[in-house]
């Protein structure tokens, strides 16, 4: 009986359908404060009522206790005069005073802390929202606040979120999936396409003088776009598959000073040959985190490769990490004191095949800091273009491992 009672109760008083009974009006905020205004208001002229007459009442019990107490010492004869004014103007008000007072403060303490709980239950509401915003920003489109109930406009605002993250965040994993599918399926013909091009190149070879060096130009030029294209679609592939996350897997402890040694032993002779000086630093002791040895290198070389592409001969290029005590975080940073990247562009450079300069025929793929930033948030971390006056800074965030 209990069970069926408790079912009843829960299908015709449950939040879901006491929200759907609600009229539009109710649901306003403004309605809702002005409708607990007034019930506030009735509670606080019910308990200033309740409490100013009883209190009045043990009063005056007590000023009757006395005077029934005189009046049998008097009949008793131990008390011969007898007070003209028994109760006194002067108390009446006294009492009626001290029962406003006390009915006035409790009707206050009562006030003050209905309002500051309804303060902070919206206020948390606010919170959260601001929360799933700030995650939303950094990327985290599966962030929800968690209402299901539009009882006002907090809660309504909190589901048409959670709703618009749901479907833009199937927007997104639906774009995902088709330019991962599309790089997927455009890869294996690219790669025959390489193939019959680097066997035709061959045949002309064995031709010698036959071919014509116009053929064998424009030979040449298919077999780079050839590798262009890819390379392009590798680099597509790989970011997808980071963003996924599934490279989580394969994480273990690494040092990241062994990452920069790695990379500037790699890149070093480069810089020189291409005119320009790549100096390191970074502490004696081993900065540890969890993290994909080979993204991390990728990473860096992407980073340098970008500062080498896009400086002019000269320049000095400098590759840096280190450790914030306070949190435990580590960082490692790339500065040049080339030509830098400006403002305007700073947010769109981590765009996918967003290049500053699309007039520059040097090869880049406009993939290096889309990727570079994929392998941060893969790590948990950041990553943060900064002026060095000259040039620019490139600094990577993640953190360490406890």
């Amino acid at each position: 009986m209990k069970q069926r009672a408790s079912v009843w109760f829960n299908r015709h008083f449950s939040p879901a359908r006491i929200s759907a009974m609600l009229p539009r009006w109710a649901k306003s905020s403004a309605t809702q404060q002005g409708m607990m205004f007034g019930a506030v208001s009735l509670i606080s002229l019910v308990l200033m009522a309740s409490v100013t007459y009883f209190y009045v009442e043990h009063e005056l019990k007590s000023q009757n206790r006395e005077i029934v107490k005189e009046t049998r010492e008097l009949a008793q004869g131990h008390q011969k005069e007898i007070d003209d004014d028994p109760i006194d103007d002067e108390d009446i008000l006294t009492v009626l005073m001290s029962g406003f007072v006390l009915a006035g403060v409790l009707v206050s303490l009562f006030t003050v802390a209905l309002i500051v709980a309804m303060s902070r239950h919206s206020q948390k509401r606010i919170t959260r929202i601001e929360q799933v915003l700030a995650q939303a920003a950094e990327g985290d489109l599966s962030a929800r606040t968690g209402e299901r109930y539009t009882v006002n406009d907090l809660a309504q605002i909190s589901v048409s979120l959670d709703d618009m993250l749901s479907r833009l965040q199937g927007s997104v994993a639906a774009m995902s999936d088709i330019s991962a599918n599309i790089a997927h399926e455009l890869k294996t013909p690219i790669t025959r396409l390489r193939h019959n091009l680097l066997t035709l190149k061959e045949e002309a070879d064995e031709m010698g003088s036959q071919c014509s060096d116009s053929f064998l130009n424009e030979m040449e030029n298919a077999l780079n776009d050839s590798q262009r294209l890819a390379s392009i679609f590798d680099a597509l592939l790989r970011i997808s598959q980071i963003k996924s996350g599934a490279r989580r897997a394969r994480f273990s402890q690494i040092d990241l000073t062994a990452v920069v040694a790695t990379v500037a032993e790699i890149y070093e002779d480069v810089a020189d040959d291409a005119g320009m000086l790549l100096t390191v630093e970074k502490p004696d002791s081993p900065l540890w985190l969890q993290g994909d040895r080979e993204l991390l290198i990728q990473q860096v070389a992407n980073l340098i490769e970008n500062a080498l592409r896009y400086c002019p001969a000269g320049s000095t290029i400098r590759l840096r990490c280190g450790g914030n005590p306070t949190d435990g975080a580590v960082w490692l940073d790339v500065t040049d004191n080339g030509p830098g990247i400006p403002e305007s562009e700073k947010a769109r450079v981590f765009e996918r095949l967003y290049r500053v300069d699309k007039s520059r025929t040097d090869g880049g793929l406009g993939l290096g800091l889309s990727l570079a930033k994929a392998v941060a948030g893969l790590h948990h971390g950041d990553i943060r273009l900064e002026d060095a006056h000259p040039g620019l800074r490139v600094r990577v965030t993640m953190p360490g491992a406890q």
